[in-house]
């Protein structure tokens, strides 16, 4: 963000009323600082954003399986209770663990 305000000739303040989107910065100091972010190729930080607005836009998804309450080793798929045979289906694969952030 520093190199966005010296690039620009504004504060740092600024840049960061710009990159917040708020009204009371001018429409032609606005458009200096966002050319300045597309010519330095400026990117926010998503963990340090996390940390200032304490939100990680993070999902986490617990799912219990009856049938092994206490083992926590991994995932598995789901699958239905019957083939169209009749029998049992076979065991789900193993899924691997995955974190995603938005």
């Amino acid at each position: 963000m520093d190199q966005v305000a010296e690039a620009a000739g504004v504060s740092r303040a600024t840049v960061s009323r710009v990159i917040n989107g708020a009204p009371s910065v001018d429409a032609k100091i606005r458009e200096i600082v966002q050319r300045a972010i597309a010519d330095t190729g400026y990117v926010p930080n998503v963990a340090a954003r996390s940390l200032v607005t304490r939100k990680s836009n993070s999902v986490a998804l617990v799912i219990s399986e009856p049938d092994r309450p206490y083992d926590t080793s991994s995932s598995t798929g789901s699958s239905p209770t019957r083939t169209s045979a009749g029998s049992p289906p076979a065991p789900p694969a193993r899924c691997a663990r995955t974190t995603s952030t938005w």
